[in-house]
């Protein structure tokens, strides 16, 4: 529970309500998810501020680095600030590791 800042707004989080929850519940455009399990990545997003435990309801089987996060595992206590940009200017955010498999489709 607490306020959720993202990209897009800020809400609250509401008790027992994942990060992916309450971006589906305040209707963010941006949102992005797909199995809601851990597993495909698709909700990475990147923490940039936090003043509290970030709680996992599940541990995550995508990969992640130490400021990400899987929007559908975490459920914040106390305020955050979360992002779908990406660390470096001119990098872009894919569900691929190798960037040539995914230009196919931007196409």
């Amino acid at each position: 529970m607490g306020w959720v800042f993202t990209d897009e707004m800020r809400f609250y989080l509401h008790e027992n309500e994942t990060l992916l929850d309450g971006m589906k519940r305040t209707e963010h455009q941006t949102v992005r998810f797909e199995c809601q399990r851990g597993y495909c990545g698709c909700c990475k997003m990147r923490i940039t501020a936090n003043t509290g435990e970030l709680m996992m309801v599940q541990k995550p089987i995508a990969m992640l680095d130490d400021d990400e996060v899987l929007a559908c595992c975490c459920r914040p206590m106390g305020t955050v600030c979360v992002t779908y940009a990406p660390k470096c200017e001119g990098e872009q955010l894919s569900l691929f590791e190798d960037k040539s498999l995914a230009s196919w489709l931007t196409v």
